[in-house]
């Protein structure tokens, strides 16, 4: 498939997660029929493995990282699953999930394992893709500008996310747009440059007692478009925020 088959780009999923296992290519054929291309995303060896198998199988795209919620793993797991990454540095788009989490004790391992994983990204010269839930500006501080980064589901303040774009990195709206008064004063007061949508299924699903899927990238756009319709078409939103993804990932 080529990427003019389609009209949107969901920038981070996990279709690759266990939970999907029974309903996996349902789902990825009811995006595929929404033309919806996934970035799919790997947070530790065995997910990373499924997420290569998925873009053989089906040309979806993928980002192999490692989950800072995992970061009580033993060296020697973590450090397996820097090595498949390493390995496969022509079938990835960014390095990612990677980052910190306040939910997740332990801060300091945190770090150290995120920086090894930015170092990671430096070295095969790929962007990215950030998991930084309640830890937007210390995951700022620790990266810098070393690499361009892509803050999944950005839930940060509105004074860092202008500065994050300002300094060439992205922003990613996720489903949460749809019902969180937050993320749409974001998307109220920020404008579409280095923008870019997910849905991080099969989490934070807009639909309740549903499993979030990839076809709903489009109701994240379209959520956009309700709170920024006077400056914007609908069909403009679509192509900026599609051709955004294509220049953060490089496709």
């Amino acid at each position: 498939m080529n990427l003019d088959d389609f009209k949107y780009i969901d920038s981070h999923c996990h279709v690759e997660d266990k939970s999907l296992n029974k309903c996996r290519e349902e789902v990825i054929k009811r995006a595929f029929d929404e033309k919806v291309q996934m970035v799919t995303s790997g947070t530790n060896l065995g997910s990373c493995r499924r997420a290569v198998e998925l873009k053989d199988k089906y040309g979806m795209y993928i980002t192999l990282g490692y989950h800072p919620g995992r970061v009580n793993a033993e060296d020697n797991a973590i450090d397996k699953v820097y090595r498949f990454i390493q390995s496969k540095e022509k079938d990835i788009l960014a390095v990612g999930e990677i980052g910190l989490d306040f939910d997740t004790k332990n801060i300091e391992r945190q770090e150290i394992i995120f920086k090894k994983f930015i170092k990671l990204a430096e070295e095969l010269n790929k962007p990215v893709v950030i998991h930084a839930r309640g830890m937007e500006e210390r995951s700022y501080e620790i990266l810098k500008n070393d690499s361009v980064s892509m803050y999944h589901c950005y839930s940060g303040s509105l004074e860092l996310a202008r500065e994050l774009v300002e300094n060439g990195n992205f922003i990613s709206y996720s489903t949460l747009v749809c019902f969180s008064d937050h993320h749409k004063n974001l998307v109220k007061n920020l404008n579409l440059e280095n923008i870019v949508v997910e849905t991080d299924s099969p989490y934070l699903s807009p639909i309740k007692g549903e499993k979030n899927e990839p076809k709903n990238v489009i109701k994240v756009i379209e959520s956009i478009w309700e709170l920024k319709k006077d400056e914007y078409s609908l069909d403009e939103i679509t192509k900026i925020i599609y051709n955004n993804t294509k220049r953060l990932y490089h496709i």
